[in-house]
């Protein structure tokens, strides 16, 4: 009986041991130790990914691991990853190298405009570790620990019945009913970040290791043995922000002082218009002739879509009234149009406006001129390729050329990263450019990278939208855009939009965007941070407007915006437009330069 019951024991433990074994057992996983050229692979099945951008091996936990800074892993979906209303689990090792960056995606399976949209775990923007499932929305569970940057940590989701449950080292941590199944797609995996469509977004920053899927449970037990292992941290590089700013303590909104003697008018009125408009964005202004020219893009459909077209509006009396709008471009087929900038030079009025294919996919830049005996816009076909959208009219520089500032947009294209650019002329012939792409300091985050230059000289200073943070980053150039240290982190905060930087006729140097102590991403209040004569940093901050104003014609409402602001010295008044995003509408202020002293 004795020996019975023993074998009996035995052979339950076995069992056990062999499910255990079984429930352990991962049908992907991705160690990095195989990571070659442009493949990863899977050390346990067929899945291999496919490295999209330069991510670097590092020391990892087990044997080598692979950092990440914009750069993703993708790999195809299968029948095995698809998980519908089966259990599961992931896990992975996790060494964060930013933190506060937005979010930042470790493992997924989603392409949010294609609607496939079914788990990912992330290091969200409160630096907290969080698991989203969709099912008729987001469904999501979060842990209570927050990391340190450099430092690695353990993170399991197991998914039963529902009931979803996050660990951290071993310990679980957050617990809650997700969803009884997950929606079945053929988005791939990712690593490293979210391939939607042929744009990279949600991108880690940082050092990931052992990222493994198992269909079934893991167990407490085996979730802490996983994470029982002795780590090494990682040095992360502490830049300091490059000082753009001397003004002591930036202002909050409320204490903004307010411009004096700001005239306000409408370019575009908001929706609902006569002309069906549904979104209109980034304003560009040009005096030629003694008439003001405004242009934007205009859009009866959705923004960044194959509808979009590029309109012109002309003013005789300084932007008081305004002349019918005409379309300068409206592309066909899948090609769209929309924003841009002006050029007068001359005798002669250029556009160049920034394009793209199907959804903002193979952005590029498209010339025009005007013929001014029958008032339409001669086509110059593409002027600059593979990625270049322009933000800023072109800049006469010392040595002949000019310089247009800008971005470039990574969507359609074999590379990583929405990072600032410029384009460099070659003399006076504005058919061909040189695009300089200006690269990132490590360990950014999402960046987003519209731009705008001030030129001095051969040096150049290029101030672009973050994207993960609400404060300019800056980069320089002592060759004429030719070569650009890093784009760096500054100390000015500024909100996540495109910004206007340039120097007015007084010698001082101006920049229109949203800059307030308080207000962080939000584009909103309208805002004029300006140096005093000569100087290289901006020491005060005007107020042009708030979103609800009464001195306007225009939109006043608490949730108006001031988007993509574009700025113009005539005749001593500076000539500021922007769009109110949020109503469709394009506005202009006019500014005394008077008003603009820092003293």
């Amino acid at each position: 009986m004795k020996t019975t019951t023993l074998c009996g024991l035995v052979a339950l433990l076995t069992f056990l041991e062999s499910r255990a074994a079984d429930e352990a057992s991962p049908v992907a996983r991705w160690s990095f130790e195989q990571a070659r050229g442009r493949t990863v692979a899977d050390a346990v099945g067929n899945h291999t990914g496919t490295v999209k951008g330069a991510p670097q091996q590092a020391l990892g936990v087990d044997g080598q691991a692979l950092k990440f800074n914009g750069d993703i892993v993708s790999v195809p979906s299968a029948p095995v990853l698809q998980f519908g209303d089966a259990s599961f689990s992931i896990a992975a090792w996790v060494n964060p190298y930013e933190l506060s960056a937005g979010q930042q995606m470790i493992v997924a399976k989603n392409v949010y405009s294609a609607g496939k949209r079914e788990w990912g775990l992330m290091l969200d923007k409160d630096n907290r570790f969080r698991f989203y499932l969709s099912q008729k929305g987001w469904k999501t569970i979060a842990s209570q620990t927050e990391p340190k940057a450099g430092h690695w940590y353990h993170v399991a989701v197991t998914v039963e019945k529902g009931r979803g449950r996050l660990y951290v080292n071993g310990r679980q941590e957050a617990e809650g009913f997700l969803a009884s199944s997950v929606t079945v797609t053929d988005a791939p995996v990712t690593i490293g970040g979210v391939q939607d469509g042929g744009h990279v977004t949600q991108t880690f920053h940082g050092a990931l290791d052992e990222v493994a899927l198992y269909r079934g449970v893991l167990t407490p037990v085996a979730i802490a043995a996983m994470a029982d292992k002795q780590t090494t941290p990682h040095k992360v590089e502490i830049i300091e922000p490059v000082k753009i700013w001397s003004g002591g303590a930036v202002p909050k909104a409320a204490e903004l002082p307010l411009l004096k003697g700001i005239e306000f008018h409408v370019i575009k009125k908001q929706r609902p218009d006569a002309d069906g408009c549904k979104w209109t964005l980034g304003v560009g202004l040009a005096w030629h002739k003694g008439k003001l020219y405004a242009s934007y893009g205009f859009n009866k459909g959705d923004e960044n879509t194959p509808t979009e077209e590029a309109h012109v509006r002309v003013s005789s009396d300084g932007g008081k009234t305004w002349g019918s709008p005409a379309v300068m471009d409206y592309g066909e087929g899948n090609l769209g149009v929309s924003h841009g900038v002006f050029l007068s030079h001359a005798g002669r009025l250029w556009a160049f406006m920034g394009a793209f294919y199907d959804k903002f996919s193979r952005t590029h830049t498209r010339g025009y001129s005007l013929n001014e005996t029958t008032g339409s816009w001669e086509p110059h076909g593409v002027v600059i390729d593979a990625g270049f959208w322009p933000m800023q009219e072109p800049q006469k520089m010392a040595d002949g050329n000019w310089i247009m500032a800008g971005a470039r947009v990574s969507h359609g294209y074999d590379v990583v990263g929405d990072l600032p650019a410029v384009a460099i002329s070659h003399g006076d012939d504005f058919t061909k450019w040189d695009r300089v792409v200006i690269p990132l300091a490590p360990n950014l985050g999402r960046v987003w990278g519209e731009s705008t230059v001030i030129v001095e000289g051969k040096r150049i200073i290029n101030i672009s939208r973050y994207g993960a943070k609400a404060i300019a980053l800056v980069a320089t150039s002592d060759d004429y855009g030719r070569t650009w240290t890093p784009s760096t982190p500054s100390n000015l905060p500024m909100a996540t939009s495109k910004p206007y930087a340039c120097t007015l006729s007084t010698g001082q140097r101006f920049l229109v965007c949203t800059t307030t102590a308080d207000t962080g991403g939000r584009r909103s209040p309208l805002t004029i941070a300006v140096s005093k004569p000569g100087e290289s940093t901006f020491s005060r901050v005007f107020l042009i407007r708030t979103s609800a104003f009464d001195g306007t014609p225009g939109v006043s409402d608490a949730r108006a915006d001031f988007s993509y602001p574009y700025a113009v010295e005539h005749e001593g008044k500076l000539y500021v437009g922007y769009t109110h995003k949020s109503h469709a509408a394009n506005e202009l202020a006019v500014i005394p330069v008077t008003a603009l002293k820092a003293d």
